[in-house]
């Protein structure tokens, strides 16, 4: 950007003059950030009242958040419809990126979110329930993945059930070479 274009919007962003804004930005080195942050340690301009922005809700950890939480409960009681929609979709969200891996013998065939493991037990509980336990008599085995959620003990009970199963198998193995 030109210098001039660099005046110009510094002063339409900021409200002060052209030679105000000229002199910040040259005192600079025209970088219309630190031009800012000049004007506003001058008291050219107002400085905001919160003086950290996070772009990631992960980063937070001033006493702002605590404020900003308790207006945003604030709203949430007096707009139900929508602090219930922002839980539902929050869910979706965690749900979306929980993953049940299907696998044989360290080759895996499908990687599905939990969310369309849901979806699909509540409109065909009647065949998934049944292809998964039958899929275990076949050496297939089911591991939960997530990098946000401890997937620990769901794996430790599936990992449980599917030796379980193993061992079912081999006793009907035995059962049938004995006769």
């Amino acid at each position: 950007m030109d210098k001039l274009k660099l005046v110009d919007k510094l002063r339409e962003k900021t409200n002060v003059s052209y030679e105000e804004a000229k002199t910040a930005l040259e005192n600079s080195d025209w970088d219309i950030l630190d031009a800012l942050l000049y004007l506003e340690g001058n008291g050219k301009v107002k400085r905001p009242s919160v003086n950290i922005f996070y772009t990631n809700e992960a980063r937070y950890s001033d006493k702002s958040e605590k404020s900003d939480k308790n207006e945003e409960n604030k709203y949430e009681k007096s707009n139900n419809f929508q602090g219930i929609f922002e839980v539902i979709c929050k869910y979706i969200d965690t749900c979306n990126n929980i993953f049940l891996e299907i696998k044989k013998k360290d080759k895996m065939f499908v990687k599905i979110p939990l969310t369309v493991i849901i979806i699909f037990s509540f409109f065909a509980f009647w065949m998934i329930v049944p292809l998964m336990v039958t899929s275990l008599f076949f050496d297939i085995e089911l591991y939960i993945y997530s990098k946000s959620v401890d997937t620990g003990k769901a794996n430790k009970i599936l990992q449980s059930i599917s030796n379980h199963v193993k061992i079912i198998k081999e006793k009907f193995k035995k059962a049938d070479k004995n006769g």
